[in-house]
C-alpha cells in the first residue's frame, strides 16, 4: 500500500500552527494527537458552534456533519487569519444497523485553504451514555441515572411539554436535578419534566472518549502522505465488494473484498491486501436465505 507514514520532521505540517474552533473544551481531547503524531500545535478558539446545531434541540443542525464541521474549521481560520483549521462533530442515536442501540459517531476534520483540501475521520461506538425520559417530580431515579451514568455524566432538564422550552443544562448533583425537575415539571402542561443527557463534549466522558479515538484516526491519516503528490492525508476511499460464496459457490455481491486507499488532493488509488478469499455463508442468500 502507497502512503508511507512520514516522520514528522519531513512532514510538511510539522511544526505548523493550527487552530481548534470549539466552545466546549475539546483542545485537550484532540491537540496530543495532533502533537505527538504530527508535530502539530493545536490551539483553540473559542466560538458560538451551538449556532449550528446543539444535541438539546434548542438549535436544530442545518447542514450534514461534514459540512457542519467544515463551516465550524473555517470560523477559527477565518478570525485568525490561519491557512490550518481543525474541528469536530458528532451524532449520538439509534444506530442505522443496531436500531435498538445508541451509537456515538465522531467526525473529525483538518481544512488546509493553502493546499485546498479537507480531511476526514470517523470514529463510531456504542460506548455512549444517552438518555431521554419523561419524569414525574416524585419518581425514583436511581435506574435512569445508572443508565445516564450520572454524576460522572452530566444531564439537562426541560419541560416535557411547553410553548417556550428553557434549559438547565451541566447539572451534576442529584438536588440540582432534583430542584430542576420540579420546576420543569411545574412548567410543563402535562406536569413531567423532560431529562436528557449533556452531550457537550466537556459534559459526557464516553463522548470525550470517542473524541480522542477520532483525532488519533485522524492524525494517523494525516501523517500519511501520497506517493503520488505528497499530499497528507493518504487513507481509506472506498471499499470493493463482490466474492464467490465459500460453500455454494454463489456470488456474493456485498462481501467486502478489498479496501481502496486513495489521495485527497490527486486522483491516485490504490488497492490494499485482499481482506478474504470466500464470503462466509452466513452472508449468502442461497446457503442462509
Amino acid at each position: 500500500m502507497s502512503g508511507n507514514l512520514a516522520k514528522n520532521q519531513s512532514h510538511p505540517y510539522f511544526n505548523r500552527n493550527a487552530v481548534l474552533t470549539t466552545k466546549h473544551h475539546k483542545l485537550g481531547m484532540i491537540a496530543p494527537a495532533f502533537s505527538e503524531v504530527l508535530g502539530i500545535e493545536l490551539f483553540d478558539f473559542p466560538a458560538d458552534t451551538d449556532l449550528l446545531g446543539t444535541f438539546s434541540g434548542e438549535v436544530d443542525r442545518k447542514l450534514p456533519p461534514k459540512q457542519t464541521a467544515i463551516q465550524k474549521a473555517k470560523i477559527g481560520m477565518r478570525e485568525l487569519g490561519i491557512p490550518l483549521g481543525v474541528a469536530s462533530e458528532g451524532s449520538v442515536g439509534m444506530d442505522p444497523a443496531m436500531p435498538f442501540a445508541n451509537s456515538n459517531t465522531e467526525l473529525i476534520v483538518l481544512v488546509d485553504d493553502q493546499r485546498q483540501i479537507e480531511i476526514f475521520e470517523s470514529y463510531r461506538s456504542f460506548d455512549i451514555a444517552a438518555i431521554k425520559e419523561s419524569v414525574d417530580p416524585k419518581q425514583n431515579l436511581d435506574e435512569i441515572l445508572l443508565r445516564a451514568g450520572f454524576p460522572n455524566h452530566k444531564l439537562i432538564a426541560s419541560s416535557n411539554q411547553s410553548q417556550n422550552p428553557s434549559f438547565t443544562k451541566g447539572i451534576g448533583s442529584l438536588l440540582e436535578l432534583r430542584d430542576s425537575i420540579q420546576k420543569y415539571a411545574d412548567l410543563s402542561e402535562d406536569g413531567l419534566a423532560l431529562i436528557q443527557s449533556d452531550l457537550r463534549a466537556h459534559c459526557s466522558p464516553t463522548r470525550a472518549q470517542n473524541i480522542r479515538a477520532a483525532a488519533n484516526l485522524l492524525a494517523a491519516r494525516i501523517a500519511r502522505l501520497c506517493s503520488l503528490c505528497d499530499t497528507p492525508g493518504w487513507g481509506k476511499v472506498s471499499s470493493e465488494h463482490g466474492l464467490d460464496c465459500a460453500q455454494c459457490g454463489m456470488f456474493v455481491p456485498n462481501t467486502p473484498r478489498y479496501e481502496v486507499f486513495g489521495c485527497v488532493k490527486c486522483e491516485h488509488t490504490e488497492f490494499g491486501p485482499q481482506l478474504r478469499k470466500k464470503a462466509d455463508p452466513a452472508t449468502c442468500p442461497n446457503c442462509n436465505p
